[in-house]
């Protein structure tokens, strides 16, 4: 008959308890890798945050994108033969300004061509959107959405231009203070104007219209802003949809996108526009953004990081595997002994077995609590020091933060304490398996 549970349970915190030197060094690999892991998995999870909100949110993309069939791959062969002509707009809002899970959704317009102050010249690519649509979608942590200057939402009029500081730097566009470092804690921008100048505050656009004819406007420098990315940031312009319009000379747009209201199933909004388009006679794709072109950096980036993050559990794995091996094999060694009084006394070898087991899971899980208080205090650290730095390509620094994530705790606590107690389990097979007499006299 097997010894109950409970005793095995004594026995094995007794051994953990007085044998703590040698079991220390395996607390301190266990715990030294869950710190690790953890904080790993916490500062990916905020930058993730970050990248995706700086497309949904400061993108102003929400969830859902809706544009003609492969325009996503066409439009740069050709903006104007793939974009939204106003009768597909007309119908595309029928039905989703009336659609009651529809929070708010954007009309964009690709544009591109040269912009100059009179002295230099540049190439320039750009976004034009509906202003106060545009707003609401990056809600209040981006609302402000400029370093210098001021959003296009607090123009009188819409001849009015914001450009990216590169860009605003060769048209001798400046900044009077220091922009860098004007990130809020919790993401966006302080909301105040900063003052900058312009040697020539009126910009000329000029670009082909649908027509293919030659057009151009004097716009008015509105505010600088950061693109994200600083190649990008030496070419990009933005400016309300209407001037855009103008400018092409047209009433179509390339992109529209959606967001829904909290907890609404953008599946169910993607079927109902597909199914009511398809009946209509169009066709439209209609996706989440993550699976848009758009969202192929998202992509990338996190299968990148996804693969440092399989790297690293792989050698922490190896090293917490090595250490509680290590350990449970020099403690079984040195109490063969005392298996052997423990099996003379009644246990079986599965009762052994189960000590041995219990001892990996209480070291493990005292070894992960440890974890846990120690990542705790480092991710408080870190995330009230203030250090910025600059992510990939951004090109304005951004705080560093962990994020606190107790459910990913939990995680590395049960497969670390699975991991500990199979090797504790692997570890104490054979001695278990002793003769009693050899285990007794044994030396």
């Amino acid at each position: 008959m097997s010894v109950p549970l409970s005793s095995c349970r004594k026995i094995a915190l007794r051994n953990v308890v007085r044998n703590w030197r040698r079991s220390l060094a395996s607390s301190l690999a266990i715990a030294a890798g869950f710190t690790a892991i953890s904080l790993f998995d916490g500062f990916l999870k905020d930058l993730k945050f970050v990248q995706e909100d700086g497309f949904s949110s400061r993108g102003m993309l929400g969830e859902v994108v809706i544009q003609r069939h492969d325009a996503q791959y066409k439009l740069i062969e050709d903006t104007f033969a793939y974009a939204l002509t106003k009768e597909e707009q007309e119908f595309l809002d029928s039905l989703i300004l009336k659609d009651p899970d529809v929070d708010v959704r954007v009309r964009f317009m690709e544009i591109k061509g040269m912009i100059s102050n009179g002295q230099n010249n540049a190439v320039f690519i750009g976004t034009a959107m509906d202003v106060q649509e545009g707003r609401k979608m990056r809600g209040p942590t981006w609302e402000w959405n400029v370093l210098a200057g001021k959003p296009l939402y607090l123009a009188q009029d819409d001849n009015v231009i914001l450009t990216g500081m590169g860009l605003g730097l060769m048209m001798d566009c400046k900044p009077n203070a220091d922009v860098m470092h004007v990130t809020k804690r919790g993401g966006g921008y302080i909301a105040e104007d900063r003052p900058f100048t312009c040697v020539r505050p009126r910009l000329q656009l000029s670009s082909s219209t649908e027509a293919a004819q030659v057009n151009a406007l004097d716009l008015t420098v509105f505010g600088l802003l950061d693109h994200g990315f600083r190649e990008a940031d030496q070419h990009y312009v933005q400016m309300p949809l209407s001037t855009a319009q103008r400018l092409l000379d047209t009433d179509k747009v390339t992109l529209i996108s959606v967001r829904m209201l909290p907890g609404k199933d953008q599946t169910a909004f993607i079927n109902r526009i597909a199914e009511a388009s398809k009946a209509k006679g169009y066709n439209f794709d209609v996706m989440p953004w993550r699976e848009h072109s758009i969202g192929n950096f998202i992509r990338s980036t996190n299968s990148i990081l996804g693969t440092f993050r399989g790297i690293f559990m792989t050698i922490v794995v190896i090293i917490v595997v090595l250490s509680v091996a290590n350990t449970m094999v020099k403690s079984v060694n040195e109490r063969i002994r005392e298996i052997g009084t423990l099996r003379s006394m009644g246990f079986h070898q599965k009762d052994v077995r189960t000590i041995f087991t219990l001892e990996g899971v209480g070291l493990a899980a005292l070894s992960c609590l440890s974890g846990i208080i120690v990542t705790l205090i480092i991710c408080l650290a870190v995330n009230y020091s203030g250090i910025r730095y600059k992510a990939g390509m951004l090109s304005v620094p951004i705080f560093l933060t962990v994020g606190i994530n107790p459910l990913i705790w939990i995680v590395n606590t049960v497969w670390l304490t699975t991991l500990a107690a199979l090797t504790a389990w692997f570890s104490s097979r054979k001695a278990a398996k002793m003769v009693v007499a050899d285990a007794l006299r044994y030396s």
